[in-house]
């Protein structure tokens, strides 16, 4: 199979073409960089992500409150995780880098707030 990338590690966005056959890649043409071959190696036998969403928050001058996955994680766990985080609640004050979920699907994959919630006074 032939497939063509668009490199999105470095501004130059490299065009790079790859002939692979289920996880075992024959060639890759048209990256400019080491960077850009590595990361069409990694999209072909292991895609990885950072997830981003938010999650609700109790008591806080904001209902919600920005996340992240501290590290990628495995591309095929994306849609679960966004399915967990819409039912997490948090208790303000949340700080940034306050980890709100831990070892999510059992698969040791946290979640940090990216946003700063103040208690609301009442």
């Amino acid at each position: 199979m032939e497939k063509e990338f668009t490199c999105i590690v470095c501004p130059n966005s490299c065009r790079i073409k790859v002939e692979f056959e289920g996880n075992k890649i024959k060639s890759i043409e048209g990256a400019g960089c080491p960077k850009g071959k590595e990361y069409v190696k990694n999209e072909i036998t292991k895609p990885v992500r950072v997830f981003t969403g938010s999650v609700l928050v109790e008591s806080g001058d904001f209902s919600l409150a920005s996340v992240k996955t501290p590290v990628p994680i495995p591309k095929k766990y994306l849609k679960e995780i966004g399915e967990i985080t819409r039912q997490i609640k948090v208790d303000a004050p949340v700080e940034i880098g306050q980890v709100v979920a831990f070892n999510l699907l059992n698969e040791n994959i946290d979640l940090i707030a990216t946003r700063k919630v103040k208690k609301k006074i009442i």
